[in-house]
């Protein structure tokens, strides 16, 4: 699966893993994330208030599961 992380910065962190797991807070923000199976773009450290928004990105699975993807 890729995960894509947005920074408030603007800048775009897409991360190829096998698991992606996260917790909010009381009032929906980030808390904590756990990312199994990393394979590109490893994240050494943000702060979740530096994140605008993270998604998945579907069309990266379809073409994974297709045999379109690299990876």
């Amino acid at each position: 699966m890729r995960i894509i992380f947005k920074f408030k910065s603007g800048f775009v962190l897409p991360v190829t893993c096998e698991e992606f797991e996260y917790s909010t807070n009381l009032i929906g923000e980030l808390s904590e994330y756990s990312m199994k199976g990393i394979k590109d773009n490893k994240p050494i450290f943000f702060r979740p208030e530096d994140i605008e928004c993270i998604w998945r990105d579907m069309r990266f699975d379809e073409e994974k599961m297709r045999g379109d993807s690299d990876d």
